[in-house]
């Protein structure tokens, strides 16, 4: 009889990764009864665990002992050899009798592991479990405890009672003389030890399996469990190269199909998308490729090409392969690929018809929402017009189920970006608002919340304003939207009425950021403050900086403006002049009125004829409704009077007037006006002027000498009793002076056109007759008045009058007596 030994056992084939990740509760690994040297150990392939056995296999026995020469021996060889024949309940009977015969037999372990596999055998697996534990417990040492411990491995496992099993499982791999059982228990202590959650343990187990690198069953699906494990923990370094040794090392389809998927996400992932195809497209050909990883394949595929940058490959593979894809989130995971590249192609519409799809057809799928948050950015792109409703309603339809989404945030960064570029700032500013600043990608961060603040001081809310462009300058110091940040905030200070704050923000933009766009605000807003709290020289300093720095700038008309109300302020009027000047050459339309009404008040000031003319003229020629002060040209006409320039005493004169009011404009005016018409000859009005000053002047002086500028017109007119009546008038009130001398020249200058008329008539007695009043009337004046100007007048006129009236001597002593007196006179 053979002596059976216990530790000879083979095992059968493993579980492979694949089945223990997704499915349910497997079973442990049991160990074959059959003696190993002469049958091939086979390798891991794919095991269904549900239709494993409960029961263990028993390990090969040791071999029969020698004939015994004792009872107790032959007991035992008896009960082997029942057991031997498949008699496992006589045997175990037999063993039992040896335990009750020989309690501290040598064969006692042995014994007790064969009642075991009996019990095994005819499925009786808690009484079998019982005779394990004590071949384990009491004799540790045995040669059979490493089998009996690997049973309660598998017992536990299958119970679901993993740390036991593990622990067993331990055992059985530290006692086992044979790698082969080792291995078997290292494989399935790792196997417990995944069920339970341990990672780090399982991947202890794993790499003492690994650590076998030839004759090891357990290697393929070892390295397939550990690359997984790994995956899971996203080791990716560390799990590539195992993915690529089962590659190279195995030979089943199933697993090279597993790895294959494997290793292509990996490179992937890692942006080798050129490595990744091959291995995608590999998986595909296998026939054993499971539905799942056809799938994950088709979709890598697609992935890899879109991570390439090649867009038309995605597209094209998809409509290549839409009618083989499997059920299930394959199709709209190919489609959000499609729909992305035609939107990396730039041909947004099409994306949109891409993303529809998905939304329509998979509504209630997570490729759907993703489809739905880039459908509203193609329209953003796209600058669709009701772009804000549409995120209203993304916004509205998610709300519920993914509030804390970044698509949320994002779709209300987009609509608030939508009616900042519409410069609809009131509803920008409610959307920014809203938009979770600190949850968005670190490079919108920024730029978000500096729009945030111009929208939110564009709509008025300026301490809001403030806030936001506070938090940007905290929060981002480096920041290039800085010194805009400081001017903006300066805005808003301004318009909050804390000028303090302002200036200090304008301030240090001029000064840090000197040359930026940002300090040409800034010299603009110091000036306006300046102007503002009335401070002349900070007004000119700022706007003088802002035109020779920004020569070009948009604000030039504003600072020529400022520089020149700032120096008129001062009453430096050459320097406020050119300034002025420029300021409506710069900007016509905002300066103008503005700029003009201090150029005629500053050459006003400097009583510059030529200076005041050229700016009321220049002033009206480009606004004919200009309003010039009257005292301002009311005093140039005076001036260009009292130089005997009367046509443009008239033209700037007329302009203080009021002619549907006369009695508003200063009766000095109405005076002069028709003096200065009288000169230009321009009889009519000068009549209608003087009558305005007339119906308001009292009997005077200076109503007598209107009365002669009256005169004077009718003459001029022709209407000669007209005239005398007029003079008439004016004598009987003007007895003595100037005035009365006036009018008697004037009466004088009547009867000499009344007789030059009646000679013309050929009536020459009535003419000499008027000749002769005409010298009276001149004679009076001529010798009894002295005036500079009446005087030589009214004698030069009545020699004029005698030699008409046939008296030349007389005439004769009349011009020789005002060449004697007034040798300048008609010079």
């Amino acid at each position: 009889m053979r002596r059976h030994k216990l530790s000879r056992l083979v095992l059968l084939p493993c579980l492979c990764a694949t089945a223990l990740l997704g499915q349910a509760v497997p079973r442990a690994i049991p160990v074959d009864d059959e003696e190993a040297p002469t049958k091939p150990i086979p390798r891991a392939i794919p095991v269904d665990p549900s239709t494993m056995s409960a029961q263990p296999a028993a390990p090969a026995q040791p071999a029969a002992p020698a004939k015994p020469k004792s009872p107790d021996q032959d007991l035992i060889d008896y009960a082997n050899m029942i057991y031997d024949r498949g008699e496992f309940a006589i045997a175990a009977q037999s063993f039992g009798q040896y335990l009750q015969n020989y309690p501290s037999g040598a064969q006692v372990p042995l014994a007790l592991f064969r009642i075991g596999e009996c019990y095994m055998k005819q499925n009786q697996l808690k009484v079998a479990e019982a005779y394990y534990t004590e071949v384990v417990s009491r004799y540790p040492n045995s040669e059979g405890a490493p089998s009996a411990a690997y049973r309660l491995g598998a017992m536990r496992f299958n119970g679901k009672n993993f740390e036991e099993s593990a622990q067993q499982f331990a055992f059985a791999e530290a006692k086992s003389p044979l790698p082969q059982v080792r291995l078997a228990a290292a494989y399935n202590r790792a196997r417990a030890y995944q069920m339970l959650g341990d990672s780090k343990r399982q991947s202890a187990a794993l790499q003492s399996v690994l650590a076998t690198t030839t004759d090891n069953p357990y290697r393929e699906a070892g390295l397939l469990m550990l690359g997984t494990l790994y995956l899971a923990e996203d080791k990716k370094a560390e799990a590539l190269p195992l993915f690529e040794e089962l590659l190279k090392l195995s030979k089943d389809n199933a697993v090279l199909s597993e790895a294959s998927v494997k290793a292509a996400v990996l490179y992937a992932e890692t942006g080798k998308p050129e490595v990744a195809v091959p291995l995608f497209e590999k998986a595909l050909s296998y026939p054993e490729t499971t539905p799942i990883n056809r799938s994950i394949s088709l979709v890598g595929v697609v992935q890899a090409l879109f991570a390439k940058g090649d867009y038309d490959g995605v597209i094209d593979n998809y409509n290549r392969n839409s009618g083989v894809l499997p059920e299930g989130e394959t199709r709209p995971k190919m489609l959000l690929l499609v729909g992305n590249a035609y939107r990396m192609k730039k041909a947004y519409a099409r994306a949109v018809e891409v993303y529809l799809m998905i939304e329509q057809g998979y509504p209630t799928t997570d490729q759907a929402f993703e489809a739905g948050y880039w459908k509203l950015y193609c329209f953003y792109l796209l600058d669709d017009k009701d772009l804000g409703e549409f995120a209203n309603a993304f916004i509205q339809r998610h709300l519920q189920e993914r509030a804390q989404h970044e698509f949320l945030n994002l779709a209300r960064l987009i609509r608030a970006d939508f009616y900042f570029n519409k410069a609809d700032y009131g509803k920008a500013a409610d959307s920014y608002v809203e938009v979770q600043i600190d949850k968005l990608p670190i490079k919108l961060q920024p730029g978000t919340l500096f729009n945030k603040g111009w929208a939110l001081a564009e709509a008025t809310r300026h301490q809001e304003a403030i806030g936001a462009f506070t938090q940007f300058l905290a929060e981002y110091p480096a920041h290039e939207f800085k010194p805009k940040a400081l001017a903006r905030r300066g805005l808003a200070y301004r318009e909050a009425k804390d000028l303090p704050k302002a200036v200090g923000d304008f301030q240090r933009v001029v000064k840090e950021f000197t040359s930026s766009e940002a300090a040409e605000i800034a010299y603009l807003q110091l000036g306006l403050i300046a102007m503002e709290q009335r401070d002349p020289k900070a007004m000119v300093a700022a706007f003088e900086m802002l035109v020779n720095k920004y020569p070009r700038s948009q604000a030039a008309g504003q600072a020529w403006y400022g520089i020149g109300r700032g120096y008129f302020d001062q009453k430096e009027w050459d320097k406020a002049i050119p300034a002025l000047e420029k300021a409506i050459e710069t900007d016509k339309a905002a300066n103008l009125d503005r700029a003009s009404q201090m150029l005629m008040l500053a050459s006003y000031a400097q009583q510059n004829v030529d200076g005041l003319s050229k700016a009321i003229d220049n002033y009206r020629k480009a606004n004919p409704n200009a309003n010039i002060p009257p005292n301002v040209v009311s005093w140039l006409g005076l001036k260009l009077y009292d130089s005997k320039l009367y046509a443009r005493s008239a033209q700037y004169l007329n302009l203080a007037t009021t002619p549907d009011t006369p009695e508003n404009t200063d009766p000095r005016v109405w005076n002069y006006l028709g003096m200065a018409f009288l000169e230009t000859k321009d009889y009519e009005s000068a009549i209608k002027a003087t009558d305005h000053f007339l119906a308001v002047t009292p009997e005077s002086a200076v109503k007598a000498r209107a009365l002669m500028t009256k005169g004077r017109a009718l003459l001029g007119l022709g209407k000669i009793e007209e005239a005398e009546k007029i003079a008439q008038e004016g004598l009987g009130f003007a007895k003595d002076g100037k005035p009365q001398a006036l009018l008697l020249i004037l009466e004088g200058d009547v009867a000499l056109a009344a007789g030059e008329s009646l000679e013309k008539a050929g009536n020459a007695a009535g003419a000499l007759e008027k000749y002769k009043a005409a010298a009276g009337k001149f004679m009076f004046p001529a010798q009894f008045f002295d005036d500079e100007e009446v005087t030589p007048e009214a004698m030069d006129k009545a020699a004029k009058a005698l030699e008409k009236a046939g008296q030349a001597d007389k005439a004769g002593e009349f011009r020789k007596l005002l060449k004697e007196r007034y040798p300048r006179y008609g010079m």
